[in-house]
């Protein structure tokens, strides 16, 4: 009998959590009939990257896709053999924060952000992302799916990055 067919989409939510983490992580799998099948939020920045990069084996990933090199965003696992580490990097997912805040939202950073106000983004900016990556409410959705890497290009691109600091 043949296996049925699963589609996997990633996202991002990009809003002030409970475990002080300023950006959260999804994984979902959905059957090809299009019904959501299983669901993985993840805590570590770390662990989402070795999952879309294939590094690590998942039920989310278990071709061990590289699915930063697939969308053309740089990413991946670096191996430290003098300190025995695998450390996961993505510029991208570090920006993040950006589109949100104006500068970095906790003590011990000090870096700009991009948004026009401090916790949020203005009313246009809000309204810019929720047009562009289709999503309602930036405290509450995910920005999943080709919408995710979509962003991820866009906070790497000098042009996106100046033209959404100065929406108003």
């Amino acid at each position: 009998m043949k296996q049925p067919a699963y589609r996997v989409v990633f996202g991002v939510r990009i809003a002030t959590g409970v475990n002080s983490s300023v950006v959260s992580f999804v994984a979902m799998k959905y059957s090809d009939d299009g019904i959501l099948r299983a669901k993985r939020y993840f805590t570590s920045k770390d662990e989402f990257i070795k999952v879309l990069s294939g590094y690590w084996p998942s039920p989310f990933n278990p071709d061990k896709t590289d699915y930063f090199k697939l969308n053309n965003i740089v990413g991946g696992v670096f191996v430290n053999d003098t300190i025995r580490a695998e450390i996961g990097y993505c510029p991208a997912l570090d920006s993040l924060w950006k589109i949100r805040f104006s500068d970095w939202p906790y003590v011990g950073r000090n870096e700009a952000g991009w948004s026009l106000n401090r916790i949020r983004p203005s009313l246009k900016q809000e309204e810019y992302l929720a047009n562009r990556y289709h999503i309602k409410q930036l405290d509450f959705d995910y920005i999943v799916d080709t919408n995710f890497w979509k962003l991820m290009y866009d906070v790497t691109d000098t042009t996106w990055i100046e033209n959404y600091k100065f929406i108003q």
